[in-house]
């Protein structure tokens, strides 16, 4: 998981799951404002942070650099070329306040080229849902509802992440989970796509 380095924020180049896609990630727990007690037991980027320590220096860096939220556009703005194809946001941390959701937004329209896609809980905040409302209407953006079997739906017009075996659950299984691509990048569903929800299987 080699990181590509600047002086204000840390990028991912991506990894054997996402392929090719560039990434942008913070700390698990602390910025998860919308964490269920399932989601805390079952954190995949803990487990991230536990194996690879670099991460963590990373993951805190991306933090304090989002707290200038005028620097930190400008920051990304000159990471994420106008061509490029993807971007991921966050395969750690999530969406933890409603200036921050505001200065992706403000990313987002800057590079209306790049699909850029997002799963969060932070939607289940009141301070935060109507930000991410917001965001979630540009063109170029698919934001997905992350859910579990102990939490409620999100409201209507939402696409949602499901877990496999939630009793709820309607989608699309994961093709890179089954084995059906190589990577998110080959797929696109989630983020070439404009509808339709999602199922994973626990990590």
């Amino acid at each position: 998981m080699n990181q590509v380095l600047s002086e204000e924020v840390r990028i991912s180049p991506g990894n054997q799951k996402l392929g090719a896609v560039a990434t942008f990630s913070l700390p698990s727990e602390t910025t998860c404002p919308g964490a269920s007690e399932w989601c805390a037991r079952r954190c995949y980027a803990k487990r991230v942070e536990k194996r690879w320590v670099h991460c963590v220096d990373a993951y805190a860096f991306n933090f304090l650099a989002s707290l200038r939220p005028g620097a930190f556009v400008d920051s990304m703005l000159a990471r994420i070329p106008p061509d490029l194809p993807a971007f991921r946001i966050h395969v750690a941390g999530d969406f933890y306040a409603a200036f921050y959701v505001e200065a992706w937004r403000r990313i987002c329209r800057r590079r209306p080229q790049t699909r850029f896609w997002a799963y969060t809980r932070s939607w289940t905040v009141p301070a935060i849902r109507d930000a991410l409302e917001a965001l979630k209407q540009l063109p170029n953006v698919e934001i997905f509802a992350s859910t579990d079997p102990s939490m409620p739906l999100p409201p209507a017009g939402w696409r949602i992440a499901f877990i496999d075996g939630d009793s709820r659950g309607d989608g699309l299984l994961c093709p890179e989970q089954q084995d059906r691509v190589n990577s998110c990048a080959q797929c696109g569903y989630c983020f070439r796509q404009t509808r339709g929800n999602v199922v994973f299987t626990a990590h």
